[in-house]
């Protein structure tokens, strides 16, 4: 089996009006993970502070559980903050990620408000009830 070289985080931040964006490339993972939650709580720490977050992930290659962590952190710091968080150009691997660890949906909800929780019953990767079907 053969491993492709780590490609190290890189992070361009630019805070426009009450915009920040971030434009992430490379691997977000065990390695770089805390780069991406210090850039953006550094930056929800100034003033002015940010009223929106875009981070624009058309450049990730790899995003492993650390990375899956960081993303989560960072929209529990932008809903402390009040500030709105986007994940724009999401490629297929974060969107498959994010929809089999069911959390598409922190990612996809109105600012402020908490994400739908599954039901001990529910499949949140399907949006299908996991229990069995008593007619079958």
């Amino acid at each position: 089996m053969t491993h492709s070289p780590a490609t190290p985080l890189r992070l361009s931040c630019r805070h426009a009006d009450d915009t920040l964006r971030v434009e992430l490339r490379g691997d977000l993972d065990h390695r770089y993970a805390d780069l991406l939650v210090e850039a953006v709580s550094g930056a929800l720490a100034d003033q002015p502070r940010p009223r929106t977050v875009r981070l624009d992930c058309t450049g990730l290659t790899t995003v492993d559980p650390s990375g899956l962590s960081a993303l989560l952190m960072v929209r529990r710091r932008t809903d402390e903050a009040g500030a709105a968080l986007h994940l724009d150009g999401r490629p297929p691997q974060l969107e498959k990620l994010l929809e089999l660890t069911g959390t598409l949906a922190h990612f996809t909800a109105r600012p402020g408000t908490r994400a739908p929780q599954a039901g001990p019953a529910e499949d949140p990767a399907r949006g299908q009830s996991a229990a069995p079907d008593p007619s079958a």
